[in-house]
Order: structure tokens, then sequence, then C-alpha cells
């Protein structure tokens, strides 16, 4: 039979199947209320649920539209959650392995999600050919310390145990915690023994020159430290470790990001006028573990290349606190990396056409290249899948966008943004028309909200209410990304929004080899989907 609500002195009686619930009235969403609801006698027959949001109460010609907008709200949800495919095409995408822009691997994803773009006949897809730069790690690397103050710290603490060495350790880090041993998934619970050299996991930035290096070790974390340290000749013939950790009292973990990466960026050039013999890097996260997160660093032409690698933040923790302790420290340091020619890559485009301004584009995605550790799930993975789900559920619910709507994959947004930067010129070459664009390049975590422009928010605002009640009402002013920045330098008018996920997991993955499929949660990145699908429709409604 069918099912039928009704609310009577502020109790919501709910048949279902046959079955009464009596709940508070309160306690039900208000997207639910005045819905009919189709009896499903097999819950496991999941391709009928949610597709009787058909009969919605439009009382009043003021509220037709809202009633409309909430009935796609509810069918593109419906659609993520019950029937959503960007589990499933992510999971296939990792199983390729990671993409770093010029390898095999990269070009043998590029073909699959073309391929596969092409079974949900979309009325474009195609790609834009891009030559992007072809870095490779080589052998895998090597590195240790040598410390006889340390082999004397683990002669004295064998009988105490290794807690005893950790709360020396990690308490520089944590000077607060009553039990700084249980901070860090320390690699003083490796089981070590006193040794001539402790070996140590490091990985290349991307970028860097290869190198054999062996020297002492001098630990910052200030720019202001390492250029006094350098101005008095300390630094020459020494290895340098950048030790500043991300700043954890801010919320937002990308501003402590963006607090600290300029040392695995700039690190290089900013230790070798110093003569500086290598460079080492904490990783940039707020996990204390075993694991060195990768990320691009550049150098200048006119000075010197060394050696740079990432050290995971339990290994930064140790050093930092033996190069005050031991003098004599020294680390020995083993890269293989090369530099290759250029490679032919390309963009990923899907789209459907507007039907009354199909010259106007909403563009958006992510970049579809990764680092070279991990599978590149979450960055950015995700935010691909994203925008493949987006346009599918769009579709999928039968809406008829007044705008052509793409999809773009673009590569190449990790060393290099050739992606980004070819597909605005290509687009500007043909005359084409932006008029927004979205980028989803933050994971694929629980979605918060939205970054927007100045120039949209007052279109969108109109939404934050049913937004909200699907858990994405935080809207923030300014919206972009790497890879839709450079379409602002042909249209100065066009609109961004970034999407916004909770970002308190993000940077324990980020250019890490934990970076895998198994980190990613389904309803999660379903969500993420379908709010994005929920801003595309937004966008469309509100631009001319």
């Amino acid at each position: 039979m069918n099912g039928f609500r009704k609310c009577l002195s502020g109790i919501s009686i709910v048949i279902l199947c046959g079955v009464t619930t009596i709940i508070s009235a309160n306690a039900v969403p208000a997207h639910l209320k005045y819905q009919k609801i189709e009896c499903v006698k097999n819950i496991s027959d999941s391709s009928t649920i949610g597709q009787e949001f058909s009969e919605v109460s439009t009382k009043g010609s003021s509220q037709t539209a809202l009633k409309s907008d909430s009935l796609i709200f509810q069918k593109i949800y419906a659609e993520a959650l019950l029937r959503g495919h960007s589990y499933s095409l992510l999971g296939e995408l990792c199983s390729m392995g990671p993409r770093l822009s010029g390898s095999d691997n990269a070009e043998k994803a590029i073909q699959w999600a073309v391929n596969e773009l092409k079974k949900y006949s979309f009325d474009r897809v195609d790609t834009q050919s891009v030559m992007v730069p072809r870095w490779e790690r080589g052998e895998k690397e090597q590195a240790w310390f040598y410390s006889e103050v340390f082999t004397q710290i683990l002669r004295g603490n064998r009988l105490k145990g290794s807690d005893a060495l950790e709360k020396m350790v990690h308490g520089v880090q944590f000077p607060s915690s009553p039990h700084p041993e249980w901070e860090c998934e320390s690699y003083l619970e490796q089981g070590l023994t006193p040794s001539k050299r402790y070996k140590m996991p490091v990985a290349a930035l991307g970028g860097s020159v290869s190198g054999s290096v062996r020297a002492g070790l001098i630990s910052v974390r200030t720019k202001r430290e390492l250029d006094s340290l350098g101005k008095e000749g300390k630094l020459k013939g020494k290895i340098v470790l950048l030790a500043r950790p991300m700043e954890e009292s801010l919320l937002n973990t990308f501003q402590a990001y963006g607090g600290c990466v300029n040392q695995r960026v700039n690190g290089a050039v900013w230790c070798a006028p110093y003569g500086a013999v290598a460079v080492l890097v904490r990783s940039v996260s707020n996990r204390c573990d075993m694991h060195p997160h990768t990320g691009v660093t550049h150098y200048d032409p006119n000075i010197v290349k060394i050696p740079i690698a990432a050290v995971p933040t339990s290994i930064s923790d140790i050093l930092e606190y033996l190069s005050q302790k031991d003098p004599a420290l020294e680390i020995a340091l083993d890269l293989f990396c090369k530099t290759l020619p250029d490679r032919p890559s390309a963009n990923i485009l899907a789209e459907t056409k507007g039907q009354m301004s199909p010259e106007k584009i909403i563009a958006f995605g992510g970049h579809f290249d990764s680092w070279d550790q991990g599978d590149g799930a979450h960055d950015d993975g995700a935010g691909c899948i994203h925008a493949w789900e987006a346009l599918r559920i769009l579709k999928a619910i039968g809406y008829q966008p007044k705008h052509t709507l793409r999809a773009v994959f673009w590569i190449n947004e990790e060393n290099g943004l050739r992606g980004g930067e070819e597909y605005a010129r290509l687009s500007k070459a043909k005359n084409e028309v932006h008029i927004a664009a979205l980028e989803s390049d933050r994971g694929g975590f629980t979605p918060r909200g939205f970054g927007v422009d100045s120039v949209l928010m007052p279109g969108v605002k109109k939404y934050q209410a049913m937004l909200s009640e699907y858990g994405v009402g935080l809207l923030e002013m300014g919206g972009g990304g790497a890879d839709i920045g450079p379409l602002k330098k042909y249209w100065s008018s066009i609109g961004f929004v970034s999407f916004i996920p909770d970002s308190q997991r993000y940077f324990d993955v980020h250019h890490a080899e934990t970076d895998v499929f198994s980190s990613v949660n389904k309803r999660e990145l379903e969500l993420g989907a379908a709010a994005i699908a929920a801003m595309i429709y937004i966008l469309d409604q509100e631009l001319d």
C-alpha cells in the first residue's frame, strides 16, 4: 500500500508498508514534509526507492519555485545515495595506481576514463592535448642517521622500555601532553636495537635532483633562524632540516598548510646559497606518523640545485631532538631522481549541452594527475569523480540545463598547472564563453559547503537554507582553485566556486602513500558528489 504522512497536534504519523511509526513532527526534516512515499516491499530493490518524490505541495504560486528546487535537491540526493556510481568509479580509477603527469599510469587512466565516460551517452566526451613535464623518482630513496648519543639513549632505556625514550623525543613536539608517547605513531616503536646507523623513510620532493650526500645536520623552524645561521656560515657543508610544523591552533587545516608549505616549495633555494648540500623537510601533515609526504619543490636557475626530500613527522621530531643533543649527528641521503623530456598528455572533458544558452559554459572538475605515492584517491581522484558523478546525476534525474554543463579533469596540477593553463587558452581560442567554474580539490571527506565569489554569492545565498538541510550550508566568501584560476585571464567577470569538505583528516594522507582507495568513505564521497550536483543546479538556475 502507499504510505502517507500527516501532522496532527505536533505528532507525525507515518504509515509505510503497513507499519505505523509515531515520531515528533519536529524530528521530520523540512525537505521530507508533504511527501508521498511509495511503498517498497523489497528493500533490496533500490532502483525504485526515491523515485516517487513527485507529489509536492505547491500551496500558493509564490512557493512554486521553492518547491521545485526542493524537489530537484531530493532527486539529486536520492540518486547519489541510492543509485550512486561514484565509489565504484573511484575504486576502478585507483586500481590503476598513481597518476603522475607524464607517467604510463596516467596515460592508461586517461584512456580508461574516456572509454568509461562514453558509456554514459553525454552530449560530448573529448580530450585536449597537453604537453606535460616528466619527473621520475627512480630507484627507492635511501636515508640513515648516525648518532652515538641516540645509541647511548637506546642502551640506557632498554630496561625501562621504549616509552621512556618516546617521552623524551615527542615531549619536544608535545610539551603539554601528560603522555607524549601516545601522540605519535613512532619510529621508536620499530623495535630498534643499538646500531652504527639507523634507517629512516624519506621521499624525494617532486622536481628534486638526484644526489648522494653525507653530512652533519642543522635543524631550524623559521626562515629568520635559517638566514641568521646562514650568514654566520653555519650551514656550509651541512644538511638542513626545515622542521616547522603545521599550526595546530588553526581550525582550518588549509590555513595551517599555507603557513608552512613554503619551506617545502622553496627549501632548496633558501639553503643552497649558504652552502648547504641537501635539505630535509618535515612532512606537511597534522598527523605524527611514519609516512613521508611528497609535493612539488622549485629551483632557481641561478642557484645551485641540491637534493631535497621529505621526512615523516615522527622522524622530524627525532632529528630535531638529536640535533640539539648530538653535535656529531650525521645524515646520509641517496636520491635517484631524474627529469625527462616533456610528454604529450591530455585533459578530459564531458558535457551536457544547454537548452537555452548552449554557448555559455559552467565548468566543474578536479585534477586527474596525482603524485607517485598512494593511489591519488583523495588528491584528486575524488574531485574528478565528484564532477563525473554530478554530471551523471543531473542527467539521470532528467534535468535539462539552461547552460552547457562541462565536467573537466585537468592534467598536471601537481607539478606544472599546464592542464589548467592550456584549457583556458584553448577555450579562448575557440571563442567559448565561461560564466562560472567550480573546483573540487580538497578530498572526498564530509561536505560542509562552498567558497563562493562575490559575483555569485547573492544568487547562491537564496539557497542557503536548503543547502543547510543537507549539511552543506557553509558559504564562505571567495571561491577558486589552481586549475580554474587561469580562466580569469580571459573572462574577468567569471565567478568561481570551491567545494569545501571537512578538512581535519585531509593532511593525514595528502601526497602520501596512505592516499589510497581504502581511506575514502563511500557515503562521504557520495554526499560530496550530490552537493556539487546541487551547486551546479543553483548556478545554472541563477546565471543568465
